[in-house]
């Protein structure tokens, strides 16, 4: 309510402050001084507003709001100055600014719609369009603009998919009511309803294509805002999906129809108005369209955005932290969307003459398990409260994805979120559920994949809660390209990688192969790996003591004692200190991306069975 409230008064003072415009008593380099006079002093109102904490969302939708006021008296008073009947011509706004979302340095994207074709434009009408256009160009403003007719815009759509997108978030500005109507229902019908598969396959597509140039993480040192996994393009692209496949234009519409959790929701959105924040900083800081959050600029939005911490390093790791956070929540969940739908487009059965021929592509079998069912190479429950009902089955079906090879559903997913939230004391205590984890840790090569889906699900994080506070943990320091969860999972990935036997050329992996090939004890090894780096969260000097501290606390957990917990807590140990190796040991390390290799952990035996039969 307020914020309609805002823009009524913003639509009030527009009419009144370019009122010399309404009435014609100015020329048209007159009209652009007096729009860019109103539109400075609104624009400062909205970066004080900004300054203040306000949403992202808030300000572009003032400053939609602001151009939305001033494109109203433009075109009011330049169909004031025609003659006889006002011509029949729409002003819609595209893309972001269609959305009702105006950053700082965005482009206005403006359609204008005819009644005709646009080769045909009658002199009134682009009289109108060239009034409109000279002022907003005289005025500063980088304009996008277009003009076509119904047909025109339903022809562009189908063939370019930029312009599809653009048209689905277009809005009515000012102009004719009935010629936007009509256009809305023709697209609706014509792009919306028809070619459904082939739209969401582009969208599909471009979502791997830009996750595949990120390097698939948000955990990129210097991010694009809008592009980047995770960034404001996934959000837009759950919108547009959700809109051809369901016919849905927000996101509480997929919560009514239980696609995703209200928690979802509302992470999502935080996440997309958090983004904006700093995408408006950006663009406010470099006074034009920048959306690469550089190193120098995230001081310079940490700073802005009033971080408490008493230095700018401090500043910028908290500031991050939070940012790959929000960026990691609609990056799972945008594409956990789309497994979602293209799950349900496997699933739905053939209709018509196909779904009857003996020929045709059958239903894939499904393979039911422990609760569970195995189809498509993904695992689903059988029953909605399959892991309520055993609690031990969230580790077990980790353990299942692990040996048939199999990736999590978004059903799964999403079950796995809530059970997470219940793991507790008796959980971490649970002699199942301990022996379950370290069967996982034994299959050398096959860990970090299962680790991965552990840690996005948050079971991982609240099983070992000693991992689960490195979440998203930015340290600015030589030894650390990535967030510290994120570098303990790509050392084991690093691991994994050993026993590929694709470079068998390569000396220095076929030695850390052989070395791992000769590993007896691999649970210790990986929990080693797992437990490194914890002690970066526990803000001492030293964090190599915080580790070995905290690996002393897992292993009275864990009930790992004797020979097991000697190797463990000397791996922990001695993981982290490879600035402190000799020179040739570092050069072993660098082909790594981490802080140490397998070339540098001695070979310290591992005890055999003991006289109980029992491992130590």
């Amino acid at each position: 309510m307020q914020a309609t409230d805002t823009n009524q008064d913003l639509k009030q003072s527009a009419k009144s402050e370019l009122k010399a415009i309404s009435s014609g008593q100015v020329t048209s380099a007159e009209s652009a001084a007096l729009v860019m006079d109103f539109i400075k002093t609104e624009e400062k109102n909205i970066l004080e507003r900004h300054r203040s904490g306000a949403g992202g969302l808030e300000i572009t939708s003032a400053r939609a709001a602001l151009l939305d006021a001033v494109l109203e008296v433009m075109f009011e008073a330049a169909i004031k100055r025609q003659k006889g009947a006002a011509p029949e011509v729409a002003l819609l706004a595209q893309g972001g600014y269609g959305r009702g979302q105006l950053n700082p340095g965005s482009d206005l994207d403006l359609l204008f719609l005819l009644p005709r074709a646009s080769n045909k434009i009658p002199k009134s009408i682009s009289t109108i369009i060239e009034e409109i256009l000279y002022i907003l160009w005289d005025a500063g403003f980088k304009v996008g603009h277009a003009c076509r007719s119904i047909a025109e815009c339903i022809s562009e759509a189908r063939k370019d998919q930029i312009s599809k997108t653009a048209l689905m978030d277009a809005r009515l500005i000012i102009g004719n009511q009935t010629l936007f109507n009509t256009f809305t229902k023709r697209f609706d019908k014509e792009c919306i309803r028809k070619n459904q598969k082939a739209f969401f396959d582009l969208r599909r597509n471009d979502l791997r294509s830009r996750h595949k140039k990120y390097s698939h993480t948000v955990f990129l040192q210097e991010p694009h805002v809008k592009e980047s996994c995770g960034g404001l393009r996934d959000y837009q692209n759950i919108l547009w999906v959700a809109r051809v496949k369901r016919g849905f234009t927000s996101l509480d519409e997929l919560v009514s129809a239980k696609i995703i959790t209200k928690s979802t929701c509302r992470q999502l959105k935080k996440g997309y108005d958090f983004l904006h924040r700093v995408r408006n900083e950006l663009h406010y800081e470099s006074g034009r369209s920048t959306d690469i959050l550089t190193l120098r600029l995230q001081g310079v939005v940490a700073t802005n955005f009033n971080y408490p911490q008493k230095t700018i390093l401090r500043r910028c790791e908290f500031f991050m932290r939070d940012y790959y956070r929000h960026t990691r929540a609609i990056y799972t969940h945008s594409t956990s969307l789309m497994e979602y739908f293209e799950i349900e487009t496997q699933d739905r059965p053939n209709k018509g003459i196909l779904g009857i021929l003996p020929f045709t592509k059958k239903k894939p079998k499904s393979v039911k398990f422990d609760g569970f069912i195995s189809r498509n190479g993904r695992i689903f429950l059988q029953d909605k409260n399959a892991l309520e009902e055993d609690p031990n089955r969230v580790m077990r079906l980790f353990q299942h994805c692990q040996l048939r090879n199999l990736g999590l559903s978004p059903e799964a997913r999403k079950y796995l979120h809530i059970a997470a939230k219940e793991i507790d004391r008796s959980f971490r205590y649970n002699a199942k559920n301990r022996e379950t984890f370290r069967a996982i840790l034994e299959r050398k090569g096959e860990v970090a994949r299962i680790l991965r889906l552990m840690h996005r699900t948050k079971v991982l994080d609240n099983y070992l809660p000693e991992f689960g506070a490195m979440d998203c943990l930015v340290q600015h320091e030589f030894f650390h390209r990535y967030t510290a969860d994120e570098h303990t999972l790509r050392c084991i990935d690093m691991l994994d990688s050993l026993t590929d036997e694709l470079d068998e050329q390569d000396p220095g992996r076929k030695l850390y192969r052989q070395l791992l090939h000769n590993v007896e004890d691999p649970y210790a090894l990986y929990l080693a790996l797992i437990l490194h780096d914890t002690g970066r969260a526990e803000n001492v000097r030293e964090h190599i003591d915080g580790s070995t501290i905290l690996a002393d606390k897992v292993c009275r957990r864990l009930q790992i004692r004797s020979g097991r917990r000697t190797m463990l807590m000397f791996l922990v140990a001695i993981f982290p200190s490879s600035k402190n190796l000799p020179p040739s040991s570092k050069t072993s390390a660098t082909s790594m991306p981490c802080s140490f290799s397998l070339g540098q952990i001695p070979m310290v035996p591992t005890k055999k069975r003991g006289h109980h039969g029992r491992r130590p």
